[in-house]
């Protein structure tokens, strides 16, 4: 928990500043959105927005990755830290909690001015919380997975590529079948599927080598 704590007070900067209030900008603006419809309309709006959100979580995230995670493997410290007997487990959990908190931080000024007119039910709430956790876990896999450190700068266009994707599918899912727990479903069920498949590709022989 040290290290993490350490990890956000190096994050939480005067960069981090500028991008909760580019954020909130962004949310205010999508306020105006999608407000006049029936009912299930606006339910559809809400999920959307929220994940308008997201993309915003997934953009900052990887940013504030390249402050940890990006700068310690190319400055061999994640070497040295599985060198003196880190786990595996504790470096994926202190830069995924590190990242995750960080980048919640930040957005969360968006977050409750968007939530002064959402209603927020249980399919939002999980919508935002448990996207958000798979969304940094991807982060931090491929950072971990990556040797040629030079395609981390592309990473941010990429994922939120990805983000884009994953919302337009899971929208056509919806379509298909009205419902909104098969559009969280179709969504999870994709992030799932790629964190998996990350996590059995992050082994310590390719976490430790790396060139910039």
């Amino acid at each position: 928990m040290k290290i993490v704590m350490k990890d956000l007070r190096k994050l939480l900067d005067k960069n981090a500043l500028l991008m909760s209030l580019m954020a909130v900008i962004c949310s205010f603006m999508a306020l105006f959105f999608g407000d006049r419809g029936s009912q299930e309309i606006n339910k559809v709006m809400n999920i959307v927005k929220i994940d308008g959100i997201l993309i915003l979580f997934v953009m900052f995230g990887v940013e504030l990755a390249k402050n940890t995670l990006v700068s310690d493997k190319i400055s061999k410290r994640l070497e040295f830290l599985l060198a003196n007997g880190l786990s595996m487990k504790k470096i994926l959990g202190k830069y995924f909690f590190s990242i995750y908190f960080a980048t919640l931080i930040i957005v969360l000024p968006s977050l409750i001015l968007n939530l002064v007119k959402l209603d927020l039910s249980l399919i939002l709430a999980l919508n935002l919380i448990l996207s958000s956790l798979l969304y940094t876990l991807i982060i931090v896999l491929i950072i971990l997975c990556t040797r040629n450190m030079n395609k981390v700068n592309s990473l941010q266009m990429s994922l939120m590529g990805l983000s884009l994707a994953v919302m337009i599918f899971s929208v056509l899912v919806y379509n298909f079948t009205n419902s909104l727990v098969f559009y969280l479903m179709t969504k999870f069920f994709i992030l799932g599927s790629i964190s998996i498949f990350l996590g059995i590709n992050t082994k310590k022989e390719r976490i430790v080598v790396s060139y910039y």
